[in-house]
């Protein structure tokens, strides 16, 4: 086993845990679905089929799970087509082109997740190293994904140490969440 293999493993290990610490928080189906996402990965190293594919659905819900969808019909048609334009685009697309759309989705991710921390600083007036780490998580995947389009040299190289920083975000995600997480007061 290669030390590349070694931190994709890892990695997959560590945010497959994650959920359960999320549990009834805003950001529980954020981080399943990253789980989820993880499992696929793990099992496809198996299979051969390009990450990319995967990785594409994974934004797709990603951004879904950021809102409060219900179970109402509208909702569910929304998570069906979902699903099918996850399996069935990347069937269509170059790799360099669902890399540039997970550059876009992580990105909408980014903003979104941006947009929820304002609110939640105006609301409590306290900085939130959880939220903080979020975003620079969200910036990692950007930059992983830009690095791969850029220079298909460094991009591994680059691609394995994001990974290895993922791990460490995600080993405190394992034990922090929104709730519990170390925060910093604005009032005066």
């Amino acid at each position: 086993m290669t030390i590349a293999h070694l931190v994709g493993f890892i990695a997959d290990i560590v945010w497959l845990f994650i959920p359960i610490r999320q549990l009834r928080t805003n950001y529980f189906l954020f981080f399943l679905v990253n789980a989820i996402t993880a499992a696929i990965i793990f099992i496809d190293q198996l299979l051969l089929i390009h990450p990319a594919n995967f990785y594409l659905g994974q934004g797709i819900f990603l951004i879904l799970s950021l809102y409060k969808l219900e179970r109402k019909p509208s909702h569910i048609l929304i998570i069906a087509v979902a699903f099918v334009i996850s399996v069935s685009l990347p069937f269509f697309l170059s790799i360099h082109t669902i890399t540039l759309i997970l550059i876009l989705e992580h990105m909408i991710i980014f903003t979104i997740i941006l947009k929820k921390v304002v609110i939640y600083i105006n609301q409590h007036l306290k900085l939130n190293f959880f939220h903080f780490l979020l975003l620079l998580l969200e910036i990692t995947m950007v930059t992983r994904f830009y690095v791969v389009i850029e220079n298909i040299r460094t991009s591994i190289i680059f691609f394995y140490i994001s990974s290895a920083f993922g791990i460490i975000i995600g080993i405190f995600f394992l034990f922090y969440n929104e709730k519990n997480s170390p925060a910093f007061s604005l009032k005066k």
